[in-house]
Parts: structure tokens; sequence; C-alpha cells
């Protein structure tokens, strides 16, 4: 006689089930929040040595925070007056030439629409925006979204770094007794690393985007801001980042000469050595780095999941949750050992 297989579940685990899932959806509802939240929490920290360097020398903790605030308010209002309007003159121009070579050599360019609007002007960008299938209730809506996101980004990341250890603070607050410590614990690992990675990724950036700037301007290639900001951001993305602002400056130079185009590969080249055999082991250092798979996946899922915000944050939330998993491996090889 075959035996019959029952699957009983209780109703107490059914609704553990169900709870599960509405809180899981409430989550997802409230991504944006949690991003804000998180994005608060990466800025704080990374504002923290700062905040805290000027206590130690004997300005107060909300002062220094003022200070440090204004400070970065002047140096994006000065940029913005400054770098903007030049990038914007040169992206136009290097978008009208890529977008020419491109479409001669390979027959692939951008839509004629978008080039003519950033070629023309921003009258001409404004008519392609009137054209696109948004409502100007709908684009009102989202501005005042993104704006009102803003806002409160800067003012819990203020009220964060004002407060000394303040995200261990809110942690203990919100956190129930049996999870503060392990979280506490992540945490802890996580703030030390993505601290210094931060700030080796950020001194990465900058050079590297001024040295693929003036080198560029040296060998006559046009477009140089434009690639120097683009060598500057790409930096992000390890191994592949840097090949393709390579290619691009190839594109580019080739279109004039192709010796020039030739240069621009050496050049570039170079500028790998320089940074795999110097900058990276003496500026992020082997304990700093992440692995490239992981910033590359995270990028990726990030922009999938929540757009340039998630673009933003993919990176540390790829180290929380490294740290994460490490910590959990080390908890389990510790309680094996002890078996």
């Amino acid at each position: 006689m075959k035996e019959t297989f029952h699957l009983e579940i209780s109703w107490h685990t059914l609704w553990r089930v169900i709870v599960f899932g509405v809180m899981m959806w409430a989550l997802y509802l409230s991504r944006e929040v949690l991003g804000v939240l998180f994005a608060s929490i990466v800025i704080s920290l990374g504002l923290d040595p700062v905040v805290s360097y000027l206590e130690r020398k004997g300005i107060g903790r909300i002062l220094g925070t003022l200070f440090v605030f204004v400070g970065v308010f002047i140096v994006l209002v000065i940029s913005a007056y400054f770098v903007i309007p030049i990038f914007t003159v040169e992206a136009s121009s290097f978008l009208k030439q890529f977008h020419d070579f491109s479409s001669a050599i390979f027959g692939i360019g951008f839509p004629d629409n978008i080039v003519d609007a950033f070629t023309f002007g921003r009258e001409r960008l404004f008519d392609y925006l009137l054209t696109v299938d948004v409502s100007v209730a709908e684009a009102l809506t989202r501005f005042l979204t993104s704006t009102m996101l803003v806002i409160v980004t800067v003012l819990t990341t203020f009220y964060l770094s004002v407060e000394k250890n303040g995200t261990e603070r809110l942690l203990r607050v919100i956190l129930p007794d049996r999870y503060e410590a392990p979280v506490l614990s992540v945490f802890e690992r996580f703030k030390t690393k993505i601290r210094r990675w931060m700030a080796a990724q950020l001194t990465l950036s900058v050079i590297i985007g001024i040295v693929v700037g003036i080198g560029l301007w040296l060998l006559g290639v046009r477009h140089v801001f434009v690639l120097g900001v683009l060598a500057a951001i790409f930096e992000i993305v390890p191994v592949i980042g840097p090949i393709i602002v390579g290619i691009i400056a190839f594109l580019v130079a080739v279109s004039d000469s192709f010796v020039l185009g030739v240069y621009a590969i050496i050049f570039f080249f170079l500028v790998q050595q320089l940074e795999n055999h110097l900058l990276v082991p003496v500026v992020m250092g082997k304990s700093m780095k992440v692995h490239p798979v992981v910033v590359i996946m995270s990028l990726l899922a990030g922009g999938k999941i929540a757009g340039l915000l998630g673009i933003i944050l993919a990176v540390p939330i790829a180290v929380i949750v490294q740290e994460t998993f490490e910590y959990i491996a080390e908890k389990k090889d510790k309680r094996t050992y002890l078996v």
C-alpha cells in the first residue's frame, strides 16, 4: 500500500508568511525612502572624518558640520557656474563629431533629433523635450518629487553628521535587542571599508581625470575636457571603465588622424600601467579593493532597479552585502572550530 504525503501548514505559519510578504511589499513601495536613508548614511560617513577633525581642533560639531556643508555647497555652485557651461559646449561638439564619425564608419549613430537638440543649444533641447510623450503634470510631479528627495537627503545627512556616531545610535533605536550586536558589528566593518574606499576612489578619479585631460591635450586630441570627465567617472568601473574611455578617445582622435588615434591608444596603455602598478597599490591598497565583478554587477543591478539613485548606491550596497556574508562566514567558521 502506497503511503500518501500530506503537507500540513498551521495558521500560525501561514500568518507569518503573510506578514513577511506584506513587509516585503511595504519595503518595495518605500524603496525611495530607504534609498534616501541609505544615501544619507553613506554621505554622512564620508563627511564624518572632516567633521571629527574640526571637532578635535576645538570647533563644535554643529558648527563644524555647518562649515562642511557650506563648503560643499560653495564647491558645487562654483562647479555648476564654471564647469557646466564649458562641459555643455564641449559635450555638444563631442557628440556631433562622435555621431558623424560613428555613422560614417559603422553606420550607427545617435538619433538625429537628439544630436540636433544638443548641438543647437538649450532652445532646441527644450523643443525636443516637448515632443516626448510626458504630460506637464507628470513632469512637474517628477521634478517636485526629486527635489523633495534631495532636500530630505541633505537634512537627514546633516542630522546624522551633527550627532557623533549618529548612525549607530539610530540603529540601536530601531533594532531589536537580538539583532543589535551583529548588525552593529557588520556596520562597523562597512563603515571602515566604505570610508577608505570612497576616499581612495575619489582620489583615483581626480588623478586619472586630470592625467587623461592633460595628456590628450598635449597630444592634440579634441574634446579633452569631456574625455577627462568621462575618465574620472568611469574610473569607478574597474578594468572595463578605462577601456571604454580609451576606445572613445581613440575614435575621437582617429577621426582627425590615424596616427593620432594610435598615439591615443599608446597613451591610455601607459595610463593603465601607471594606474595598475603605482596608483592603485599606493592609493587604494589591497584590503580596500572591491572585486570588479561585484562592482560591475552592482552598477547594472542598481541602474535597473532604481535608476540614477541605484547606480550611486550600488557599490556601497555591494560592500555592505559583502561584509555581511564575510561576517556570517566568520561566525560559521568559529562554530565549526568550537565543535
